[in-house]
């Protein structure tokens, strides 16, 4: 690890509440000075950068994903992606650069792929050695060893990557985390399988905290929802699903609901829509006072992240579940609020979502003969709020200013549940 100051030892540290302003720094000029300094140590320089996209954690820092065009000490010019973090990491991994803002700030700064707290992201993005695990030996007129094509899906900086293997139409999926959390996660995954629920076959390979598993059958239930609203989809296949999930689930750690930690996403709303904080602060307390105060009904096996997205469908039953992280106790209220409070907030990611309003009545009324309909509507608003910051992930090059107003529409889609939960209470 290589530490260099911008500010002198002395300088202030950020004051409580400050996260705004890191994010201002990530996203504009000022992100250009850390990656010089950053550069220089490793010996190099960048020639042109640009931000890609800065990920929010409330209270837990930021990180901004930048590329670079790197130019080495033999002139040569390479495209990287840097990321500089203002995350606290007690001990950052050997290749970081630590840095000092001028504000005393504390940045993390790295060369993709060598997240300090992901060990196995640079072999995932190692097609050779992906391929050889994933595919094994090919014959294409001679003996070779398979060369995938590596994409990522997506990239959470300090947390987890999703990364997609494909060779000779085949594909295959790893997911990098964090130190000992792949051995969990198989662990749920097979759970799962062997209690009949779709989740995706893995894959046993040698690589530290990289679990890689087989493509589930289907297509992603948002592209029903896109083209129909899901007409032909039963909203009780969903509740049918999430009752098989076998009871050994319960013995596994709880996590809280998104709708329970709703003044921690309170924060990120707040952060990329400071100007709403008044709106943003009554919302959380409604959901707040509706999470306190409406039964949830009794703790059951949970999937903990049950939206479209992660639901796959052949003809009219769901053949995939992903992303079973969260698996454990939890309240069958809190799967559909989730899948309610995605479902409700499509329209504001693509205008071609024109069938939402008529198919979130036909879940809404399915999921009201299962759970409190309060409990439903209100939690379903705390998950809605957690996708407010999200908006800003979404920022187009063409249009940089147009994520502004969807965040506005998740917020004013989340007061709107919200209001809804309460009139039910009357």
């Amino acid at each position: 690890m290589t530490s260099c100051s911008v500010a002198g030892p002395n300088a202030p540290s950020p004051e409580p509440g400050a996260e705004t302003a890191h994010l201002r720094l990530l996203e504009g000029v000022g992100a250009a000075e850390p990656l010089r300094l950053a550069l220089e140590t490793l010996g190099c320089r960048a020639s042109t950068w640009s931000l890609v996209q800065v990920h929010h954690r409330p209270g837990a820092g930021a990180t901004g994903i930048y590329q670079v065009d790197v130019v080495a000490s033999d002139d040569r010019v390479t495209t990287e992606f840097l990321c500089i973090s203002t995350a606290a990491l007690t001990a950052p991994a050997d290749g970081t650069v630590k840095l000092t803002g001028a504000d005393g700030l504390a940045l993390t700064v790295w060369r993709h792929p060598h997240d300090p707290l992901l060990p196995g992201l640079p072999w995932a993005c190692d097609a050779a050695k992906v391929g050889a695990a994933l595919f094994g030996p090919r014959t294409t007129g001679k003996t070779d060893s398979a060369v995938p094509e590596l994409a990522t899906v997506s990239y959470r900086p300090l947390r987890r990557a999703v990364l997609t293997a494909e060779y000779l139409g085949e594909r295959r999926y790893l997911k990098v985390l964090r130190h000992g959390q792949a051995g969990r996660l198989a662990e749920r995954h097979l759970l799962l399988t062997r209690a009949g629920i779709p989740a995706p076959e893995l894959i046993e390979v040698s690589a530290p905290d990289v679990l890689a598993m087989h493509r589930a059958p289907g297509a992603p239930l948002a592209e029903r929802l896109m083209r129909d609203g899901a007409q032909s989809m039963q909203p009780g296949a969903l509740i049918d699903l999430l009752q098989k999930l076998p009871a050994e689930s319960m013995r596994l750690p709880e996590r809280p609901a998104w709708a329970a930690r709703v003044r921690d996403y309170a924060m990120g709303a707040a952060a990329v829509l400071p100007e709403e904080q008044a709106r943003i602060t009554a919302l959380t307390d409604k959901v707040h006072h509706l999470v306190a105060t409406v039964d949830a009904g009794p703790k059951v096996p949970s999937h903990g992240d049950f939206y479209e997205a992660n639901l796959l469908v052949t003809g009219n039953s769901i053949s995939g579940l992903l992303d079973v992280d969260a698996l454990g106790p939890g309240h069958l209220v809190d799967d559909l609020a989730c899948f309610i409070g995605h479902l409700a907030v499509l329209p504001s990611l693509d205008s071609r979502y024109i069938h939402i309003p008529a198919a979130l009545d036909r879940f809404l009324a399915a999921f009201d003969r299962a759970v409190e309909p309060s409990a439903l509507r209100g939690r379903a608003a705390g998950v809605a709020l957690t996708l407010v910051a999200g908006a800003k992930h979404r920022a187009s090059p063409a249009d940089p200013d147009a994520w502004h107003a969807d965040a506005l529409r998740r917020l004013t889609i989340a007061e709107s549940l919200a209001d809804a939960a309460l009139a039910r209470r009357s």
